[in-house]
């Protein structure tokens, strides 16, 4: 009786402990998602408002460029050309050419031609550029406006072009794209909450197997170790992107690790069957995302702990120095393509890995010495990875071979039989 219940208060404690786990990982999951969300969308209204002014200047030259091969024309001649251009115009809502005397030549309102502009504009003669961007009123409302001086051929003053956008049409697009962030962000939390509930099935199967010896949950908690100081370093990346004005690049950023979340995460939880290699696997593609590296995983790649027993530490131990060896050899390449490609197979007692990379490769005159202990062509300090990986293969009955060309890659292999 007594052993019967410690068994069912083991279990009982071991289930909570499960839950306070999950309920922390689903918290950290939603918090920085959110958090990447609203990084995003701020980093999206910048570059938005940003790409609005670029219209306006880009357009304002296009209209100038047009003008002076036609401001020769009769004005219902002029009238039915800038009519053609205002049509295929994107992003701009309203466009006006005013003569020196403040007099609108042109008007995509045609009832404002011929009359007085009374509005305010730049003194182009102080103006280190032909073009000028603010924010005003007009006739049409609250916008945006650009402005640029004309010329004739002796560099004479003779009027400006003014584009415009309305400040409804810049508040529909900041709208969509904060209503689309919103959706994104709820799709992704929900996506990550059906993770998290598929991991806390797997995780419940764990405790229960080895809930005489607890293994489970070591190898949960290192698994939630990896995960957790991998989502730290990703916002601190975010944040500190954002603090020196590196918009585009932290937005790029952001967009990988959507990807990583959405189409690895999945995959890794699904066909790996050990929390700390899969932990390892997720912290390892982050790293390789950030290091412009194409990491993948073999389609038919699959990790069954009953086929083939190997303690989880030698596991993320061989598997981590010869993906951080990868890494290091495309880091000192010249090769455009940087990828990286993992194969893991179990079946009944045997266990596949292969580790290939697009590297700088190995001369044939040091593959035989790639192994030794303190060899390396990195400089002193180095080379013990390797020697110390083949060492604990060998210590679980395992072989591992390299196959490399210079300029191409590496592939290494691993072999355990048990």
């Amino acid at each position: 009786m007594k052993k019967a219940r410690a068994s069912k208060n083991t279990k009982d404690n071991l289930n909570n402990l499960r839950k306070v786990i999950i309920r922390t990982q689903i918290t950290l999951i939603i918090t920085i998602t959110i958090l990447l969300s609203f990084g995003g969308l701020f980093i999206n209204i910048r570059a938005n408002e940003k790409s609005f002014n670029q219209n306006l200047q880009n357009t304002t030259a296009l209209v100038s460029r047009l003008y002076n091969f036609t401001k020769d024309l009769s004005q219902p001649e002029l009238c039915a050309y800038l009519d053609g251009v205002a049509k295929d115009l994107a992003g701009v809502d309203i466009f006006s050419v005013v003569d020196k005397n403040n007099m609108r030549i042109y008007h995509t309102r045609h009832e404002l031609i011929n009359t007085e502009y009374d509005g305010s504009h730049p003194d182009f003669s102080k103006m280190p550029s032909d073009y000028f961007i603010e924010n005003s009123n007009g006739p049409s409302g609250p916008q945006r406006r650009t402005y640029s001086a004309v010329y004739d051929v002796e560099g004479k003053y003779e009027g400006f072009i003014m584009t415009i956008q309305l400040k409804t049409t810049i508040h529909t697009v900041t709208s969509h794209t904060v209503l689309l962030f919103l959706l994104v962000t709820f799709g992704a939390i929900l996506i990550e909450i059906s993770i998290c509930a598929r991991l806390s099935k797997k995780i419940k199967k764990q405790f229960l197997d080895f809930t005489e010896d607890f293994e489970g949950t070591k190898f949960l908690v290192d698994s939630m170790r990896a995960n957790n100081h991998d989502f730290t370093n990703k916002l601190h990346v975010i944040l500190g992107l954002i603090q020196i004005g590196q918009y585009e690049q932290a937005q790029k950023y952001i967009q990988n690790i959507s990807i990583i979340q959405k189409e690895t995460v999945t995959f890794i939880m699904h066909n790996i069957q050990n929390p700390s290699l899969a932990a390892l696997l997720i912290g390892k593609i982050a790293r390789a995302s950030e290091c412009n590296v194409k990491f993948t995983l073999h389609e038919n790649t699959h990790f069954n702990q009953d086929d083939i027993d190997i303690p989880s530490e030698a596991l993320v131990t061989i598997t981590g120095n010869l993906i951080d060896n990868a890494l290091d050899s495309m880091n000192t390449s010249n090769n455009t393509t940087k990828e990286l490609s993992i194969g893991i197979y179990t079946s009944s007692g045997k266990m596949l890995l292969t580790v290939q990379d697009s590297g700088t490769g190995i001369a044939e005159g040091f593959i035989d010495r790639i192994f030794d202990n303190g060899f390396s062509t990195k400089g002193s300090g180095r080379g013990v990875g390797l020697f110390h990986t083949k060492q604990l293969i060998e210590s679980l009955g395992g072989e591992i071979f390299v196959e490399s060309q210079v300029g191409k890659g590496s592939c290494f292999t691993v072999e355990l039989n048990k």
